[in-house]
């Protein structure tokens, strides 16, 4: 069933990331008011240990979804690399079954594998870097932390393959729902007096929310849940080797992929402490956290058409493909540099009259934003690829990030304190990653710079008029 999107599905898109930016909006002064400078710096080590979900993810989840919407759109088979166009608009229930199956035993192990790392290693981490910090409050926090990333990881996916049938309004309500309860317990909790501990129980119930709600709309969306119980042949243990085995192919790059995106994102917030005050940590996790938030928001419409994308591939259009890509690329952009623009003219001087001492200035927030910047915008053209079922550029992923985090340690070491952070992810993703994959997508998709603005202001105008249409026809 081919996936197109409609103006419901994009206002849906920005609402969802518009609820998590305001989430984030809404808790941050209350957590800055409330928190302790070491306590602000330690929950944001707590936020990038939080997204080691990701990591232990693995790339699973992904590519699991990227299968089901090979399923959903009539593949009649999974393969390792490539795809087989298909001819028929009909779902294949009997073979998203058997991805759903091997998916379901595959995220047992993960989250299990991710328990044990969090309760050993995990906890001896948070131990040391709060030695100076008296009472058990850190290591109650991190109770909550640790248990909301197992049960994330492990009903995680059901989001995931909401998006990968297209149903992107659906999946959208579910995380503004969950998000808009996270925001009530953490702000609840806080003015309570249970400090960062709060914020833990608060990520938990957003977690738990997200994935069950998930779960129920998946089901029901467009019939799926009666489709897969009308197939009544039980999917074998030969049957969950072979899908495994085929999704192993690419879930290992996507893997290295997603440890690179984590060392790019997420590492250098926790070596910092290693180097710095974890007041200066809380000073370069908040500019990470705003360059993020605006990131993600104007990413909106890259997660939204990752299904278009898959669709217009496997159906071999091309057209749509050129098209659906230049308006990814392009709304990207221009949102970004907008959006970038009233970080710095509006939200820090608001955050400066909040805690000025936690508050970045605005070189360092341009530093940060620069180098998010170059992590979504080198994304956007690897989506082309991961679409196609293929990952060619995982090792260079990996070796980029890796040596970014190495670099910013020597940094670090050398006393370059934030700027060392800034500059060690600059070097290392613009001498390559920013600028290949984007000339490799643009020859492969025979597309140019020119046709890229042209194509991506015409599809942005199509969506405005035909949202005006709808809403004059009703």
């Amino acid at each position: 069933m081919a996936v197109r999107l409609n103006k419901k599905d994009y206002l849906w898109s920005y609402i969802g990331v518009l609820v998590s930016v305001g989430s984030s909006a809404v808790m941050l002064p209350f957590v800055l008011h409330y928190l302790s400078e070491d306590m602000y710096g330690l929950w944001g080590v707590f936020q990038s240990v939080a997204a080691i979900t990701t990591l232990f993810d693995f790339g699973f989840s992904v590519t699991f979804a990227r299968n089901i919407n090979y399923a959903w759109c009539g593949a009649t088979e999974l393969k390792k690399t490539g795809v087989t166009y298909s001819e028929s608009d009909e779902p294949n229930f009997p073979l998203m079954k058997r991805a759903m199956t091997a998916c379901r035993y595959v995220f047992l192990l993960l989250s299990g594998l991710a328990l044990v790392c969090m309760a050993l290693p995990g906890t001896l981490y948070i131990r040391h870097i709060c030695r100076d910090i008296p009472g058990p409050e850190p290591l109650i926090a991190w109770f909550f932390y640790a248990l909301a990333i197992f049960l994330n990881l492990y009903y995680g996916y059901f989001n995931s393959f909401l998006r990968g049938v297209g149903a992107i309004s659906a999946a959208n309500r579910v995380t503004t729902v969950a998000r808009l309860v996270q925001i009530v317990l953490t702000v609840a909790l806080l003015a309570c007096g249970f400090g960062i501990i709060g914020t833990g129980v608060a990520y938990l119930a957003y977690g738990l929310l997200l994935r069950l709600l998930s779960k129920r709309d998946f089901l029901r969306y467009q019939g799926i849940g009666e489709g897969l119980a009308s197939v009544r042949e039980k999917v074998s243990g030969a049957q969950i080797k072979e899908t495994f085995l085929t999704v192993w192919h690419n879930a290992s790059r996507e893997g290295m992929v997603t440890l690179a995106n984590y060392l790019a994102n997420q590492a250098c917030t926790l070596i910092s402490p290693l180097f710095m005050t974890l007041a200066e940590t809380g000073v370069y996790a908040l500019a990470v956290q705003l360059s993020t938030v605006l990131s993600n928001v104007a990413g909106a419409m890259y997660n939204a058409n990752q299904p278009v994308l898959q669709s217009a591939y496997i159906t071999a259009d091309k057209e749509k493909t050129r098209r659906t890509m230049s308006l990814i690329v392009f709304s990207y952009s221009v949102i970004f540099l907008l959006g970038l623009a009233a970080i710095v003219t509006v939200g820090l001087p608001v955050l400066r009259l909040i805690k000025p001492a936690t508050t970045p200035g605005i070189a360092v927030m341009l530093g940060v934003s620069a180098y998010q910047f170059m992590l979504k915008f080198r994304n956007c053209y690897t989506s082309y690829f991961s679409c196609t079922n293929r990952i060619p550029y995982a090792k260079a992923f990996l070796i980029s990030s890796a040596l970014g985090v190495a670099l910013a340690a020597g940094l670090l070491a050398l006393g370059w304190g934030i700027w060392g952070l800034i500059w060690a992810q600059i070097i290392s993703q613009g001498c390559y990653n920013v600028w290949v994959w984007p000339l490799r997508a643009h020859r492969e998709m025979e597309l140019s710079a020119g046709q890229t603005v042209r194509y991506g202001w015409e599809e942005m105008l199509r969506i405005l008029r035909r949202g005006e249409r709808q809403k004059h026809d009703q």
